[in-house]
């Protein structure tokens, strides 16, 4: 078998773009997973500082 065709052959099916789709978002949710959590602590202490400060 050559691995060119059996690549070839499945790119044609529809069940290797719904693999590919999964394994880049949860390759993207392990990657973004800690910048998720930084980014949360980021919006609540600018939410309590806007809280906190007074309008000008």
């Amino acid at each position: 078998m050559n691995p060119i065709n059996w690549i070839k052959s499945r790119i044609e099916e529809r069940t290797t773009w719904d693999g590919a789709a999964l394994i880049l978002i949860g390759v993207i949710v392990l990657i973004a997973g800690p910048f998720a959590k930084i980014a949360a602590y980021g919006a609540i202490a600018y939410g309590a500082w806007t809280i906190w400060k007074k309008e000008d």
